[in-house]
């Protein structure tokens, strides 16, 4: 079985409720300590409806990314680490679909916003600042 490795600019399709949400990959998977395995960050990126609140920090537009067709907000408070062992098994099961890799442009917006948003949990800012913050 040939197994797709999470990286740093990539995207997932997961299933969140009724629909598929996409997901970008903050960074390359790392040894994480506190899991004691391979880990890397993923944000929700969510359709905006305009009877609901969202985080207004980073807004996305049809264009940004093949998958993203209305404006988009990233969801900075579902941030969460995953591991990469789950994931790629998760894929190779057909349980999580691989996306296209975003721009560096857009990719950088969403990054920029981990700092601005005020909804970024003390633990995956953390996580963000250690393991995601390298240039390449």
């Amino acid at each position: 079985m040939s197994l797709c490795v999470p990286f740093r600019k990539g995207s997932l399709l997961i299933p969140t409720g009724s629909c598929q949400h996409l997901h970008i990959i903050c960074n390359d998977p790392v040894f994480y300590p506190a899991l004691a395995k391979e880990c890397f960050l993923a944000v929700n990126i969510s359709s905006i409806d305009p009877i609901i609140q969202y985080d207004t920090t980073c807004i996305l537009k049809d264009g940004d990314h093949p998958f993203i067709k209305h404006d988009s907000y990233v969801y900075y408070r579902k941030a969460d680490i995953f591991g990469a062992t789950t994931t790629e098994r998760m894929v190779a099961e057909g349980d999580i679909s691989l996306h296209d890799p975003f721009c560096d442009v857009v990719f950088e917006k969403i990054l920029a916003g981990f700092y601005q948003s005020n909804e970024v949990r003390p633990k995956i800012l953390k996580f963000f600042q250690k393991y995601c913050t390298h240039s390449e």
